[in-house]
């Protein structure tokens, strides 16, 4: 471990005698985008860690008014703040990891801001006997953890943890970016792969590490992306796979692009084509190790799915992304820490650094998350609708108003206090 962390360390005592001022700037070979770190070199030393092939560079002089710029401010109590340029409010209270996050999601985003013709596929891929494979599903499907687990199994290639680009010609791209998982691992991990973690992590804090691959691709590796997997967890059972028709494999590549679509219908029919030529299936499972089975055995062959996998008949909609309980707007709401609102073309997506997982709002959710800005009661957010709202019935709005609160608390966006 002092080996690996010996590099980061380097790196930063340099930032540190290279500038006079408590400011840094950096930037980046492979993306338009400056960080500016307040008391934090730290932050670019861990950078060159996770991240290599990024062309990581500290610069003199202010940051430029033509590219996004991310800021991490170290603060008094030791830990970070991190302002995103694609959020209003900044997400405070963080480790030298979870700062180190907030700007790899700031550089991906960046990346697929620059090359408009790409989606980036919110997933996990991993390149299995040469079929590169993305892994999807609903919010804690354990998408990282499968990921960094198949990366240790030999010869296996991990290509990204959190977004995929994919070209129009469906060659999805290595970005180069270690895994990030939490912290502790859950319970029922292999003892191996708990050991593999230990051995492996690079930067770590109290709630999250960077895990080093061997079988990691190096930034700019492309493979032709040949299945879509959406994940299910569930308490018990064997790992299996089930069948999954093109149409709700495209409907999940959909919800999980976080590049700017552009015009919706072409955007469409560009994962509609996509989704033709995958092999697309539902992994349910709630046994790591049997997970990682099904994919050795799945990829065994020369063309998915190998020969002698069994694949069951297409599921019901997943227990997880069933109605939720509405909530009691009788309770003070307020915003989950560790979330913020990220505007990405004509969209808006809120972001959840725990599980960097990503939730498309609508007009109306927008203007529920905006009112959240300070803690309220939920009778007050329904009051404000109805003055917006003319005309329609205020049990109607309250009724839609405890079904989207009750929604965003299940999904950790939002708490109820009271």
């Amino acid at each position: 471990m002092r080996a690996m962390l010996h590099p980061v360390r380097q790196f930063a005592a340099r930032l540190r005698a290279a500038s006079d001022s408590a400011e840094c700037l950096l930037r980046f070979d492979t993306v338009p985008q400056e960080v500016v770190l307040s008391r934090a070199e730290a932050v670019a030393g861990v950078l060159s860690e996770v991240m290599p092939g990024w062309g990581c560079r500290s610069l003199p002089g202010a940051p430029s008014e033509a590219v996004p710029v991310t800021r991490v401010t170290a603060e008094d109590s030791g830990r970070y703040s991190y302002q995103s340029w694609w959020s209003r409010a900044p997400l405070t209270d963080l480790g030298l990891a979870g700062a180190t996050c907030g700007v790899v999601a700031d550089l991906v985003q960046s990346y697929c801001d620059a090359r408009p013709e790409m989606i980036g596929l919110h997933c996990g891929a991993v390149e299995v006997g040469g079929h590169l494979l993305a892994f999807t599903g609903p919010y804690r499907a354990g998408k990282t953890t499968l990921v960094t687990r198949l990366a240790a199994e030999p010869g296996v290639r991990l290509y990204c943890d959190d977004v995929l680009p994919v070209n129009p010609d469906g060659q999805g791209v290595a970005l180069g970016v270690q895994p990030r998982l939490r912290l502790p691992l859950p319970e029922g991990v292999s003892d191996g792969f708990r050991a593999y973690v230990a051995d492996h992590l690079t930067v770590q804090d109290r709630r999250y590490g960077y895990v080093r691959c061997d079988g990691q691709a190096p930034l700019g590796t492309q493979a032709p992306l040949a299945g879509l997997i959406v994940l299910r967890r569930e308490a018990s059972g064997p790992a299996r796979l089930h069948r999954m028709r093109v149409a709700d494999a495209v409907a999940h590549m959909i919800r999980q692009n976080i590049a700017d679509p552009g015009e919706t219908e072409a955007h469409y029919d560009r994962l509609a084509a996509l989704g033709a030529q995958l092999f697309c299936a539902t992994l349910v499972y709630s046994d790591l190790e049997e997970a990682v089975q099904v994919v050795r055995d799945l990829c065994a062959a020369p063309q998915l799915p190998g020969s002698g996998v069994q694949i069951g008949p297409m599921l019901p909609p997943d227990p997880v992304e069933a109605e939720t309980v509405p909530a009691d707007l009788a309770q003070v709401f307020c915003r989950a820490e560790e979330v913020s609102a990220r505007e990405i073309g004509q969209d808006v997506f809120l972001w959840q650094m725990a599980g960097r997982n990503f939730f498309r709002l609508n007009p109306v959710a927008g203007a529920v998350w905006a009112l959240l800005e300070e803690p309220c009661y939920g009778h007050d957010i329904a009051e404000t609708l109805a003055e917006v709202f003319v005309g329609t019935p205020q049990t109607m709005i309250a009724d839609d108003l405890s079904d989207l609160l009750g929604q965003m608390c299940a999904r950790g966006l939002v708490r109820a206090e009271g």
